[in-house]
């Protein structure tokens, strides 16, 4: 197929001072998208302005922004600036997030609160304003990154995983609450070797940092983003040169109309056998596979 272009579109992408969202603002850059750049410079990684000077020294129409979207009124003015700054929005990546390594049991309620606000609701809130803009252009395209770990669990990292969680959750909502405009909200769930996940992969020597390179992942987010994108409330992990589905589905399970306690003991095999499993676009869908047909 021809390359894909973003000339003219305008991107906004969330913790793209560093790691991931610095690769993604500066392909969608080089591919002809205006970009505006927020980070807060945590985990080390340059402020916003550095990397938005580094762009606009390469001829690439950038603005920066230093607020933090765990924030609602700060979430909320980085999106109208950026319809300010450029006159639309038509791509939204949220990547920006923190990290958190405790157990359900051990978990501070500040920590859980602070890790929810900077991933879910700052998710959230970027998502929400940029919704409406783009419901008055008829036009938008949304990645939310979320994680294998939101979509599988984890041990040890109860706040990410349940932030993590409910953006795919919140993403598959904004997806159908959109689909009847040109609006396509999808997530990506990247393995990459970033500031914040260098703990984790420091100790895998199996995974070297070049097959963790971000540059494996930008390519499945400019798909996602893309005015041909044909996806919507879908889910794709992204890393090592691979991308793949991630899906939630149903089996068919063992119904009966008298159902005890001990049928359900009995039948445990028919219940969690995967064969004839369905995926459903949305929850109304599994009326169809309990109810009788006529």
């Amino acid at each position: 197929m021809a390359q894909c272009d973003f000339n003219g579109k305008v991107a906004l992408v969330t913790g793209a001072g560093g790691g991931l969202g610095r690769q993604h603002a500066l392909e969608l850059a080089q591919r002809g998208a205006k970009v505006m750049v927020n980070d807060v410079g945590a985990y080390g990684t340059p402020t916003a302005r550095v990397f938005v000077d580094e762009l606009l020294s390469m001829g690439f129409d950038a603005e920066c922004d230093t607020g933090s979207v765990a924030e609602e009124k700060n979430a909320v003015s980085l999106v109208e600036r950026t319809v300010e700054r450029f006159g639309r929005i038509d791509i939204l990546i949220n990547n920006a997030g923190a990290g958190e390594a405790t157990t359900v049991q051990d978990t501070d309620s500040e920590d859980f609160e602070a890790l929810l606000r900077v991933h879910l609701f700052g998710t959230m809130w970027t998502q929400r304003t940029a919704l409406r803009q783009m419901r008055r252009q008829n036009y938008g395209r949304i990645v939310n990154t979320a994680s294998a770990l939101g979509a599988f669990g984890s041990p040890a990292a109860a706040a990410y995983v349940t932030a993590k969680s409910g953006i795919i959750g919140l993403s598959k909502a904004a997806a159908l609450d959109n689909a009847d405009c040109d609006i396509k909200v999808n997530v990506l769930c990247p393995i990459a070797y970033t500031p914040m996940a260098k703990p984790f992969f420091d100790a895998q020597s199996r995974l070297s940092e070049d097959r963790l390179h971000v540059r494996r992942v930008t390519p499945v987010v400019l798909f996602l983003a893309h005015e041909n994108c044909p996806v919507t409330g879908e889910v794709l992990s992204a890393g090592l040169g691979r991308v793949a589905r991630i899906f939630t589905a149903t089996v068919p399970g063992y119904s009966s109309e008298t159902l005890s306690c001990e049928e359900v003991f009995e039948n445990v095999d028919a219940i969690f056998d995967a064969t004839g499993y369905r995926i459903l676009k949305s929850s109304l869908e599994q009326y169809d596979t309990v109810l009788p047909t006529d």
